[in-house]
């Protein structure tokens, strides 16, 4: 018997058992509940990225108006002062985007291993209720 004639054979049994619908609630029920904390958990996480980026983009602001006003103040005429006030600011971007790229790969390493874990335990839980309610459609008397 192949693998598809197995498993219509299977669904046939479960139609004729009139519980279908009481086999396919029960696994959705893990599927939806794996898919929502998937995404209660990507949620926090894009939080905890944003609000780091944020406060990240706002220093640099911060940075980027004290270099100007040091370039103004104390390096018109002095290019050694210039490059100085220049590449200090220059070296503080370049910390800030580190730190982007090593949250974002922290974001992603973390989401993804959110996803994969909920939808294996998903998985799992769907087969093992669909196998429990098939079992107990097959021993009740139709």
């Amino acid at each position: 018997m192949s693998y598809v004639s197995k498993i219509i054979e299977e669904m046939q049994e479960v139609v004729k058992s009139g519980q279908s619908v009481a086999a396919i609630l029960p696994a959705a029920e893990a599927q939806s509940t794996h898919f929502w904390t998937t995404q209660d958990t990507f949620l926090n996480e894009l939080e905890k990225f944003s609000s780091a980026w944020f406060k990240r983009r706002h220093e640099a602001t911060k940075h980027a108006m004290e270099a100007s006003k040091e370039l103004t103040e104390k390096a018109f005429g002095n290019p050694a002062e210039a490059m100085t006030i220049l590449s200090k600011w220059q070296s503080d971007m370049m910390e800030k985007l580190a730190e982007d790229a090593k949250d974002y790969m922290e974001l992603v390493t973390s989401s993804t291993a959110a996803a994969v874990s909920n939808e294996v335990e998903a998985v799992q839980e769907s087969a093992e209720t669909v196998k429990r309610v098939t079992k107990t459609a097959k021993s009740e008397p139709v």
